[in-house]
């Protein structure tokens, strides 16, 4: 397959088909793109994909936490996220956990997996970011912040929409909100 932009019809863009459920602003121009879709993956030349997790906590009047990014993280300073982090250990699941006792204080103790969305990706520059989201219920709500972030809020979900945030947080949520519910 050979994808050489995106069509304009009248002033306006023209949505195409994702491959794999990949959005087509993963992809540029002039890239060469290997796609399986027997197994449902695709490697774009000269990019290196990158695992990353996000988890929502929410409580249970709905609203969910979103965290503003420091001055000393390496990307998107001042941005708004869920909790997130790159994706180090065995699962992606036990990446959430260590991540939202890193950055929040909160303990397994403290969570309930409500779902668990399809990867989300996200393209910077030479790195695909596969984001695998997660949504907890938080038993607490008192978090205790690291160095990672300077605010923390406790925001009706549409917030997302009106905040700068990290690239596609949006889609996260909204991979969660629609997943089925855990257990």
């Amino acid at each position: 397959m050979i994808l050489h932009g995106i069509p304009a019809e009248g002033g306006r863009t023209v949505r195409i088909p994702t491959i794999a459920r990949i959005d087509a602003d993963v992809l540029r121009e002039g890239e060469t793109v290997d796609v399986n879709g027997t197994l449902g993956v695709l490697h774009i030349d000269g990019v290196e994909e990158v695992g990353v997790v996000t988890s929502f906590l929410e409580r249970s009047d709905g609203r969910i936490l979103l965290l503003e990014r420091s001055e000393k993280v390496g990307s998107f300073q001042g941005h708004w996220a869920g909790v997130s982090g790159f994706l180090e250990s065995a699962s992606p699941l036990e990446q959430a956990f260590r991540e939202i006792l890193e950055e929040t204080g909160l303990t397994a103790n403290d969570l309930e997996l409500r779902s668990e969305g399809a990867p989300v990706l996200s393209r910077d520059g030479s790195h695909v970011f596969v984001v695998h989201p997660y949504r907890f219920r938080a038993s607490r709500t008192d978090v205790r912040l690291d160095w990672e972030h300077t605010r923390a809020e406790w925001v009706d979900p549409s917030e997302i929409g009106r905040r700068p945030t990290v690239p596609k947080l949006d889609r996260a949520w909204e991979s969660v909100a629609a997943a089925p519910p855990k257990g």
